[in-house]
């Protein structure tokens, strides 16, 4: 996930409705950015999900049938199935030690409040246009209500996208120390990075090992 660019006022565009309307598209930008990514995010994890548990389903019949089939013929491939079913419980394990389904409903969740806060910034900024001020006053607190609104959206979407990689490295970390004991391999001192850190504006993680 990229970040953008912080928009830095140049001279001669000191102007708060300039700022104010620069610093709005930076902040829809980002928040638009990180709603796409999830999304791509999900669609891989979806299709990769789905094959794997489709593939398990077929293999985990085919693992019943086969010693029928051998039984009813007098054949000698029942062992086979115990192959099947292997197989099947290895593309299940697969998924859950890559976190690959639950990965596929945390970014459709997060993309989903994402959108949230997008609409809601957006409706509170149609609605902070409609105000007609002409005292000074009163022009200080539309000003003041716009600002909120766009510090209130970048640290929702900080929020929303720490949230979720919180998630991610709690479950990648279980899911060693799992496969450690079921191993019996010693668990691994070093963590996965997190990606980026969140001060001000919202970042996610580069990569994701899943």
């Amino acid at each position: 996930m990229t970040i953008r660019p912080f928009p830095v006022p140049a001279e001669g565009q000191q102007s708060r409705n300039v700022v104010l309307h620069r610093l709005r598209e930076w902040a829809e930008g980002q928040a638009e950015d990180s709603i796409a990514w999830y999304l791509r995010d999900k669609a891989v994890r979806r299709r990769v999900s789905r094959v794997l548990r489709g593939c398990a389903i077929l293999l985990g019949i085919a693992g019943g049938v086969v010693p029928l089939i051998s039984a009813a013929s007098a054949g000698s491939g029942a062992s086979w199935g115990y192959v099947l079913l292997a197989m099947a419980g290895g593309c299940l394990a697969f998924d859950h030690f890559f976190g690959l389904s639950s990965a596929w409903m945390r970014d459709i969740a997060t993309a989903q409040a994402l959108q949230r806060a997008l609409t809601e910034f957006r409706l509170g900024w149609a609605t902070a246009e409609l105000c007609t001020a002409t005292e000074d006053h009163e022009i200080d607190l539309v000003v003041q209500r716009r600002e909120k609104l766009i510090r209130v959206l970048v640290m929702r979407t900080a929020e929303l996208v720490e949230a979720e990689t919180d998630e991610w490295l709690s479950e990648f970390r279980s899911n060693i120390g799992d496969l450690s004991r079921r191993s019996g391999w010693p668990t691994p001192a070093a963590q996965p990075s997190a990606g980026f850190a969140y001060s001000v504006e919202p970042v996610a993680r580069q990569s994701d090992p899943t």
